[in-house]
């Protein structure tokens, strides 16, 4: 009874945590916090031993804010890789009547083993703290080189009338075989509720994101009216399929990527009315958004 009553307590935390999560990356403010890491603690033997991946699917906000902080490379190296849970742990057995016919047999004597002295660690430094993570090398960095300037891209864009100049330039230099076009939707519309909470929930994505800054651009709009609303958009990435650097991030999941063709006139409108926020290509009333640039 009492670790069913466990189970059940903390499964209500759990869906608690969640509905506090859904608009939220970090508990207090847009930064981490010492909060963020002391519930990221307490979460470690949760996800470790209980929460499988069909779970992980059911708790999405908190496995999202658990990834997100876990991931930073600071508490990797204290706390190091955390394996998630495939099995859950079975309840306990009552083993105190076994415990208590091998308490009646003498026991042999155990031989003290030879104490071995650990092997000084190479990670660290001489101060005893973890060296630097050193960042793994972009696949990117190994694709042919693009005739699309990216970030001149960006600055066109941040500079210059969208529609008018942005956009002309825009499909003038872009290369279909050194960079791809997605569409992105996402896939839990019907959980939205205010517009500001969704806009919210892209904006977090989007810190998320920052290992792809130098590899990606999109703009992610929030379509319709209070509690009856959608995030929808368009991304350009590097190379043909959807990188690690975005692809790794805790909320990727939760969107729809679809491939579409640079050459469609039907995917260029598209395109053209996402990075501007509004024509009649848009499935919807364009509230706000955000762009990744």
């Amino acid at each position: 009874p009492a670790f069913q009553a466990a189970e059940k307590d903390m499964l209500r935390y759990l869906d608690a945590f969640n509905t506090i999560l859904a608009d939220k990356t970090f508990l207090v403010g847009e930064r981490l916090t010492i909060a963020d890491i002391i519930v990221a603690c307490d979460l470690i033997m949760t996800y470790k031993l209980y929460l499988t991946a069909e779970d992980r699917k059911t708790y999405r906000n908190v496995t999202r804010f658990f990834k997100t902080i876990t991931g930073q490379s600071a508490f990797k190296g204290v706390v190091g890789d955390i394996e998630l849970c495939t099995t859950r742990i079975q309840r306990p057995v009552d083993s105190s009547k076994k415990e208590k016919k091998k308490a009646d047999k003498p026991q042999a004597q155990a031989k003290p083993k030879a104490e071995k002295k650990a092997a000084p660690k190479k990670e660290e430094e001489e101060d005893g703290m973890p060296a630097p993570e050193v960042k793994a090398r972009s696949k990117l960095e190994d694709l042919p080189p693009s005739s699309l300037n990216l970030n001149k891209w960006k600055g066109v864009y941040s500079n210059e009338d969208t529609r008018t100049v942005a956009m002309p330039w825009f499909w003038e230099n872009f290369d279909a075989e050194g960079y791809s076009l997605w569409k992105v939707e996402y896939l839990y519309n019907d959980e939205l509720t205010l517009l500001f909470m969704s806009n919210n929930l892209v904006g977090g994505f989007f810190a998320r994101l920052e290992a792809a800054r130098k590899y990606a651009f999109g703009s992610l709009l929030v379509l319709g009216e209070d509690n009856d609303n959608m995030i929808w958009g368009y991304f350009m990435v590097r190379g043909k399929e959807i990188p690690e650097e975005v692809s790794d991030t805790p909320d990727f999941e939760s969107y729809r990527w679809t491939k579409v063709d640079s050459a469609d006139e039907k995917v260029r409108a598209e395109v053209e009315d996402a990075f501007s926020w509004e024509g009649s290509s848009l499935p919807r009333k364009c509230y706000d958004g955000k762009v990744f640039k």
